[in-house]
């Protein structure tokens, strides 16, 4: 094991369920006394400074929240790096570990309520986990859609923040997925923004608008907040 790993894993802190199950990744329970919880599902660089930056900051506006590392310990320092991890990753596992993760939370407290939030691909395993998983309360994507998953729980809110110059979630596919929602009864508010995939990431200089960043976070904590009360 290299040392830059056996670095990361050692600030690895990990959520565990009544069953002794542990969950790595980055685990902010410093808003102890919340019955509102936030998974945050990365991108495909992985389990980054900048995905542990945004748990902080649903930890700090009174949410629990919890980080799931997919990759188990890996990040990703270049693009090609993380599409080799990409497609990798199974999604009916990360389904499943969504799901277990999601019930972990729900252990904690009476009345638990959880959502997912995730960027790209983790906003496509936000949607992935809406379809999969029945005790799932809401779910908020960023410039994330998965290929052929419907959701299909009208007990379930969902919220979507999509860039007008988004070569993969098109206008075309985001209008698609709001029409799928409203046929299934599902209730969703769908965004877009003047703006490039990655608007919402500091670190991705190239797409990074600071004032779409700052609408959208405004968007979901307002969201987050009516869904999960």
């Amino acid at each position: 094991m290299s040392a830059l790993l056996a670095s990361y894993r050692a600030q690895q802190t990990r959520l565990r369920g009544r069953d002794g199950r542990a969950f790595a990744g980055h685990f902010d329970d410093s808003a102890t006394d919340s019955t509102c919880a936030v998974i945050v599902a990365h991108d495909f660089f992985g389990l980054t400074p900048q995905i542990r930056s945004v748990a902080s900051r649903l930890a700090g506006d009174g949410f629990l929240s919890f980080a799931p590392d997919f990759y188990r310990g890996s990040v990703a320092t270049t693009r090609q790096e993380a599409e080799g991890f990409a497609r990798q990753l199974a999604w009916n596992q990360v389904a499943v570990e969504l799901g277990l993760v999601v019930a972990a939370l729900k252990q904690r407290r009476a009345g638990m309520r959880v959502a997912v939030l995730g960027f790209a691909m983790g906003g496509a395993a936000a949607l992935v986990a809406a379809a999969a998983v029945p005790a799932l309360d809401a779910a908020v994507t960023f410039y994330g859609i998965p290929q052929d998953v419907c959701v299909e729980n009208k007990r379930l809110r969902v919220q979507g923040h999509f860039a007008a110059r988004d070569a993969k979630c098109t206008p075309e596919r985001v209008s698609a997925l709001g029409r799928s929602l409203a046929e299934h009864g599902v209730h969703a508010e769908l965004h877009e923004y003047d703006a490039d995939n990655g608007f919402f990431n500091p670190l991705r200089t190239e797409a990074y608008s600071p004032e779409h960043a700052k609408s959208a976070w405004a968007r979901t904590l307002q969201f987050l907040r009516s869904a999960l009360a």
